[in-house]
Parts: C-alpha cells; structure tokens; sequence
C-alpha cells in the first residue's frame, strides 16, 4: 500500500514555494498516496497543478498564514478524516504555518516542516514564535544549507533537502507572446513584485545599462504588492513590469540573461530554471544562491545596482562567455538539481519520522 500523506499549503498564492509542493507531489505519485490540502481562497492554478500531479485537493476555509482558533479545528477535522501516516507542512519562511503544526499536533499525525526562506532582521517576538513553531514538526527539513544552519542555531533537528526541478519546457515563441523584438537583447526577471526581491535594484542597474547600451531591454515577469512603488520609483522607465505570467519558468527562455538581485534567497528556483534552458544567470551573492549558480553565472553584492550593472554589460559584450555560462548551468542543474533526487531524499526523511 501506498503511504498516506497530507499535504497542507496555507498561503494564498502559487509562488516558489508551492510549485516546489506540486514538483514533489508530481515525483512522489508512485509512493505516495497524496491529499493536498489547501486555502479556500487559494488560486485556480494551485488546485489544478497539484491535480495535475496525482493528489486529491481539498479545500479549507479560513486557512491562511495568521492562523485562529477556527481554522486550526477546521484543519483539524479534515486531518482526522483523511488519516495520513504523515503530515507534510509547507513553511513559506519562518513566520509561517503555525496553524497547520498545531492542527497536525491536535489530530496527533507526526509532521514533517519543510522550511523554505529565512526572512532576515525580524522583530525579536516573532523570532520566538518562529522557534517554537520549528520544534512542533517531528523534523525539519530545510531547502538549502543557509536555511538548515538557521533551524540548527535553534536547537531543531533538520535535515538538508535541496530543492530540485524537473526540465523545464521552453516557449518557442515566448518572445512573441512577451512582445520582445526576436533580435533584441533581454535581461529578464521573473519573481514577485516583493522587496525581497530587490526589483528596484534592478531599475538602478538597468538605467546604467541604458546609458552605455540603449538597445538592452529589461522586462520583469511576476506581480505583487511592490508594483506601485517600483511604477514611482525614478527609473521604472528602464524596466517593463509585464505582469503575472502562468507558468513563468517557461519563458525564462526568452532572455539573454536572468537577473536575480534578490536581498535574500534561500535557494533561487528561478535561477535553477534559467539554468535549465541554457540562460546565464547574474545573481546577489547571498543566502543560497551561490550554491544554485556556482560557476553557471557572474554573482554580486547584494545592494548593488553599479556591480549588477556591470556584470549585465560584461555579458552583453561578450557572447562566448554567454554561451559558456549557459553550458555549464545546464550541466549544473541536471547533475545536481534533479526533482527526482530531492523527492528520494524527502521520502527518506518520511521513513524516518515514521520508524520514529
């Protein structure tokens, strides 16, 4: 028989976290018998991805990342009634799923944390919250070394997963469909119009671009509560914001280089894609980006629009490096970064927890 597992999303956007859910509910299908239990007010495109991978789908009302006493029984009762082994809880950062631990632990089901982010310079009381959140799961499991050292300074048992993606499939005609000239030179983003995502950085760099090289368009994929800062900000001019875009991954394919200024990163799935299709990738040196890009891309300061700027001209400059930057991410990503590795390694840490 299959093992039962829920798995319990409580954000209310399909972001990397929850592409991550469905990638490892897509890989587990031949194991694991899997419900994916998520927001009553989730998007359409959670529901259909983790469909689409095999798992039944139910719906909680009033599931969200600030949990209260009614959400917690009402998850409470749709974990009782499903039964499973096992729970697995996606923690969006630190701050996130305190609900669903504690409704796992009410309906006593063992559950496995996998945290995703680690935001930085939070208020010390959420801090506390956070770490008594991290020690309700039976184990941990953290995305990238950066987040397992955080959860250890806590005193929490966690083991190590990185995450891994299967190929991506390129658009042909992503440009098109992105209004982008066929012979121009792109440096695309794709990511939440989120100040962790540090677009504003990017506008910074992209008006030094401009000023050499007119020519290099800028297009970010992605929407979110930022966009109307960053259409204030003084160079918005030099950057296309284009909105949500379905299944974004899919069009990285469309740029000459991806740009990933982030502030923080635990890991950097979208630089992972790029990869995949050959793209090279300029990235903030920190959190666990460095270790996705290794010697595929160019990495620079955090908070540095001038070093961004330079590592995109270098590039536009020199296309043999381009090409070779490419080679190197496609074999990074295939020998390291496989969906198939990470889904054995998080079925091993279910074995684990349940052999107790």
């Amino acid at each position: 028989m299959k093992l039962r597992v829920a798995l319990v999303c409580d954000a209310h956007e399909f972001a990397g976290a929850e592409h991550y859910a469905a990638v490892l509910a897509d890989e587990l299908r031949a194991d694991v018998e899997l419900v994916a239990v998520i927001p009553g007010p989730a998007p359409d495109e959670m529901e259909a991805r983790f469909t689409a991978a095999g798992a039944r789908v139910r719906r909680v009302p009033g599931l969200s990342r600030i949990p209260t006493r009614r959400s917690v029984e009402a998850l409470r009762r749709v974990l009782r009634d499903e039964d499973p082994a096992l729970v697995h809880v996606n923690m969006t950062d630190q701050g996130d799923a305190l609900g669903p631990l504690l409704a796992a632990r009410l309906a006593r089901r063992p559950a496995v944390g996998v945290l995703h982010n680690v935001i930085p310079n939070r208020a010390a009381w959420r801090e506390a919250v956070s770490r008594v959140a991290l020690r309700l799961p039976a184990r941990v499991i953290a995305v990238s070394e950066p987040v397992g050292s955080y959860a250890r300074r806590g005193g929490v048992g966690v083991t190590v997963v990185q995450n891994g993606l299967p190929q991506v499939r390129a658009l042909d005609d992503a440009r098109a469909r992105l209004g982008l000239d066929a012979g121009a030179f792109v440096v695309g983003g794709i990511g939440r119009l989120h100040d962790q995502k540090a677009w504003d950085v990017l506008m910074e760099a992209a008006a030094d671009v401009r000023a050499a090289r007119p020519d290099i368009r800028f297009v970010v994929l992605g929407e979110g509560p930022e966009r109307a800062a960053l259409e204030r900000h003084a160079a918005a001019e030099h950057v296309t914001l284009a909105g949500y875009v379905q299944d974004a991954s899919s069009y990285a394919g469309a740029f000459d280089v991806l740009a990933v200024p982030s502030r923080y990163e635990a890991f950097g799935l979208v630089a992972l894609e790029a990869m995949q299709l050959s793209v090279p990738v300029v990235a903030a040196a920190v959190g666990g980006l460095p270790d996705v890009v290794g010697d595929a891309g160019l990495l620079v300061p955090p908070e540095d629009p001038a070093a961004l700027a330079g590592a995109i001209l270098r590039l536009a400059r020199e296309p043999d490096l381009r090409r070779e930057l490419g080679r190197r991410g496609t074999i990074r990503a295939r020998e390291r970064f496989g969906s198939d590795r990470m889904a054995r390694e998080t079925l091993d840490v279910y074995e684990g927890v349940l052999r107790g």
